[in-house]
């Protein structure tokens, strides 16, 4: 995980007391960070770029800028001295990203100590400023066609600060936008901008900026920056196929940000900016709202002096407007009972109440045995069911004050036999010389189905998320194939040949009439070849051999090669495995699979088609097969 760095003199300032080095790291261990002490932190900034490094103790001073590309054997010419500070290292929890920086720390210690409890409420009002947004900016295709903003005002900094302000754009960007893929982040000194901003596309080879840590350079156009700087070479990935690139400007002509990539120098926040707007970019409504949620409170909980005020921008869209931050607060019930059985300690209903307080949550107690109604704040990305919020009691209440007691009684765990078979499995196509690869269970259409060829009206039935939270994440897998296939993709860089497998399960409704809402769970393995030379026979050789080591006799079970056609095979290069219903249905992990005229679907075989492998970018032949290993029974 990231490590990161908070100011001990920033922390005692916003906690309002003052709290030892040793106390501090037993409340963030006790909170739930991971402390991984406090040191002495140097900083540097570049001659050359503006650019500041923080470096720890046992860190060396690099000889090159990345920014600028100036490098010397000697240290001082590329770096200067700004000062040194103590730090108490936290490695970064990516569920709890409003914890990335001093203010939001200070907000949670300060309940947790019992300083200031309940829902810390911003009400942020309307700032006058708004944001247009180009109608074509809002078409899927340029990839980030959401924006939202915010104003904080009166929220005076220094050098320090400013570091704090980049440290939580870049943790952020890290646990909660992707690396900048479901979201980015901009601010800037909202004094130097003039309004109404505007969201839209600009020309990649006409347009001209100055992007941040450019230097003294002259302004260049949006692709050469791309591939030139730094920043720009690292998320050139995310505008790949573009033919305009999404940007803010404001109404004279100044250049905010060219989203996701880079900031722009001239309406740069610098250590005498009082007064700010931060925006959020991208393709994920949740994610772009949390996000803007977290940085907004967080950066009004950075001033000591409770003066920083959050106000609202209007963004017009072509077919509606809102303002934002919303700061959209959400309700759960907690029953009091259920948190004392979870946790297996004796809370009354006050004392539940008071631990949620702690939390900075609102409880509203309605009396008698109904649940206690909890109002969770907006920055909270990690609450999701009343568990999380039990869990919130538990650490309120301390780990640490839970008596230690054995379990009235003891049992001995053992694996499934479907668990068996699955390591088997992997053990049989290791030996065979495939590596293991592991993938999420949820994938999408536009992967699963039309990249391997199979058109809409031909979709099979298939478990699909009613509210998804990315839209990579729509269905639940049917196959392993596209997650094979997603590895290769992915490693076209790497040499050939490749070898590669995963054991896991699969949701699928073959077999299950049209009346039957629950479809089959099973547990399959699945193996792709790609190489210069590979195909049918290659993979026939390595099926053979995985049904033998899973101890799958074809003359004992009757287990033959069917000629198939499939959509996404090479035709006369596909076969599917067949065996005989009664013999294999003996055996416990088979017995329910479908039955089709005395026999049982247990796999496939085949060639990829080279529309498949042009899909997935693959230049070179690939071969799948898939063996199931049985279905798994949860009665």
């Amino acid at each position: 995980m990231p490590v990161i760095g908070i100011s001990v003199k920033r922390l005692h300032e916003l906690l309002r007391s003052d709290v030892s080095e040793d106390r501090v790291e037993q409340l963030l261990d006790w909170l739930g960070c991971d402390v991984d002490g406090v040191a002495e932190v140097r900083r540097l900034r570049s001659r050359h770029s503006d650019y500041v490094i923080e470096l720890k103790p046992q860190e060396t001073i690099p000889l090159t800028d990345p920014h600028s590309g100036f490098s010397s054997e000697d240290w001082q010419k590329v770096w200067e001295e700004v000062g040194s500070e103590r730090q108490v290292l936290l490695e970064l929890l990516p569920v709890r990203p409003d914890l990335f920086d001093a203010g939001g720390l200070a907000r949670a210690l300060r309940g947790y100590l019992g300083l200031e409890t309940g829902l810390r409420n911003y009400e942020p009002k309307p700032s006058g400023w708004r944001c247009e947004v180009d109608p074509r900016i809002t078409d899927p295709g340029y990839g980030r066609p959401l924006v939202q903003m915010a104003v904080i005002r009166n929220l005076k900094i220094d050098d320090n600060m400013l570091r704090s302000i980049m440290k939580l754009q870049e943790g952020l960007h890290w646990a909660l936008c992707r690396d900048r893929k479901f979201a980015s982040i901009g601010a800037y000194d909202l004094d130097r901008l003039t309004g109404p901003i505007h969201y839209t596309l600009v020309d990649p080879d006409s347009f001209r900026f100055t992007p941040l840590f450019w230097g003294h350079r002259e302004p260049v156009s949006p692709r050469t920056m791309l591939e030139e700087h730094k920043k720009g070479m690292e998320y050139a990935r995310l505008l790949e196929g573009l033919d305009a690139y999404p940007a803010l400007l404001d109404s004279a002509g100044n250049v905010l940000s060219l989203p996701p990539v880079i900031n722009a120098e001239q309406t740069k926040v610098t250590a005498g900016t009082v007064n700010f707007l931060v925006d959020v970019t991208g393709p994920n409504e949740p994610i772009v709202t949390r996000a803007l949620s977290i940085l907004a409170s967080s950066m009004v909980e950075m001033d000591p002096t409770g003066q920083a005020t959050l106000e609202t921008v209007e963004i017009v869209y072509p077919d509606r407007t809102l303002a934002t931050p919303a700061m959209a607060t959400e309700r759960f019930s907690v029953r009091p009972e259920q948190t004392a059985r979870l946790l297996g300690i004796e809370l009354t209903r006050e004392d539940c109440a008071r631990l949620l307080g702690n939390m900075r949550h609102e409880v509203q107690d309605p009396g008698g045995d109904a649940p206690l109604s909890v109002t969770v704040p907006a920055y909270r990305n990690d609450i999701l069911h009343e568990v999380d919020l039990i869990e919130d009691i538990a650490i309120a209440y301390g780990y640490h004050n839970i008596t230690h007691r054995l379990v009235p009684s003891f049992t001995v765990g053992s694996s499934l036999p479907l668990v068996e078979r699955g390591r088997l499995a992997a053990e049989a196509l290791c030996g065979l010389g495939f590596s293991e690869t592991l993938s999420l269970v949820l994938t999408n259409e536009r992967w699963h189905f039309e990249r391997m060829r199979i058109t809409e009206e031909h979709w099979p039935r298939r478990v699909e998320i009613d509210n998804p939270a990315h839209v990579d994440q729509t269905m639940m897998r049917t196959n392993l194939h596209s997650s094979l296939l997603e590895q290769f993709s992915r490693n076209t860089d790497h040499p050939l040949p490749q070898r590669i497998f995963e054991v896991g399960d699969i949701v699928s409704y073959y077999g299950v009439p049209d009346d039957q809402a629950h479809p089959r769970e099973l547990r399959v393995a699945a193996a792709a070849i790609c190489a210069v030379r590979t195909g049918y026979a290659e993979g026939r050789s390595v099926l053979d051999a995985l049904l033998h080591e899973m101890g799958l006799d074809p003359q004992k079970f009757g287990i033959n090669y069917s000629e198939s056609d499939y959509p996404a095979a090479l035709p006369g290069r596909c076969a599917e495995l067949w065996a005989d219903a009664e013999l294999l249905g003996e055996r416990a992990e088979y017995c329910d699979l479908p039955v089709l005229e005395g026999s049982m679907l247990i796999g496939r075989l085949f060639e990829l088609h080279p529309e498949v492998l042009e899909n997935w970018k693959l230049g070179n032949p690939v071969v799948l097969l898939e063996l199931v290993l049985g279905q798994h029974n949860w009665d």
